[in-house]
C-alpha cells in the first residue's frame, strides 16, 4: 500500500498558475483598496465631491496594475 502518490507535473504546474493568478489578483484589489481608503479619508476632510474617490481609484488601479506587472514579469523570467 502506497502512502505517498507520485506527483503529477500537471498538478504542480496548474497549482503554480493558480497561485499567479491569485497573486495577481489580490495585488491589484489591494492596490485598488489602500488607494480607495485614503481617497475617503481625505474626501471626509476636505469635501471634494467625489473628485478625490475618483483620483483615488485611478491611482490605485494604476499602482494596482503597475504592481501586478512586475510580478508577472518576475515569475516569467523565473521559468
Amino acid at each position: 500500500m502506497k502512502m505517498w502518490k507520485k506527483k503529477n507535473p500537471l498538478n504542480n504546474e496548474l497549482l503554480k498558475y493558480i497561485s499567479l493568478v491569485t497573486q495577481l489578483g489580490l495585488t491589484v484589489i489591494g492596490s485598488i483598496l489602500i488607494f480607495l481608503v485614503g481617497a475617503l479619508y481625505l474626501e471626509k476632510k476636505f469635501q471634494t465631491e467625489g473628485v478625490l474617490i475618483l483620483v483615488g481609484v485611478l491611482i490605485g488601479v494604476v499602482a494596482g496594475v503597475f504592481a501586478a506587472y512586475r510580478l508577472l514579469k518576475k515569475s516569467l523570467e523565473n521559468e
